[in-house]
């Protein structure tokens, strides 16, 4: 009994891991005019950046990042009275950036898809 309970555990752990499709090898051109925004929300979660315009709404999702580093080294000097000191100081930091690939979707009036491209920034 407790080997099912076990495995009984496991399948409902994995049928709820659905991994997201990779946008890449989808063909978006079949999908013109019949996809509609909610169901690219449902299909790749909440989109990173969206928009308005009088045609209708865009949304972009990040394919993958491109990191950025930065390196920083500081050197200063004080004194207070008749003392005196020098020091240094070195720093790094890396963030993520806005640079990457996007998928961009647009979507007309109805929410449906009417273009889409592969951005890169």
């Amino acid at each position: 009994m407790k080997q099912f309970t076990m495995a009984l555990a496991l399948l409902l752990v994995a049928g709820c891991a659905t991994p997201r499709p990779d946008p890449t090898t989808i063909d978006w051109n079949a999908r013109l005019g019949s996809y509609s925004y909610d169901e690219a929300v449902a299909e790749f979660g909440t989109p990173e950046v969206t928009g308005e315009s009088a045609a209708g709404r865009f949304a972009e999702w990040i394919l993958n990042r491109r990191p950025r580093m930065s390196f920083g080294v500081g050197v200063g000097t004080g004194s207070y009275g008749s003392h005196g000191g020098v020091g240094m100081g070195v720093g790094t930091s890396v963030s993520p950036p806005p640079r990457g690939d996007y998928l961009r979707l647009a979507f007309d009036g109805q929410d449906l898809l009417s273009d889409w491209a592969t951005v890169k920034r």
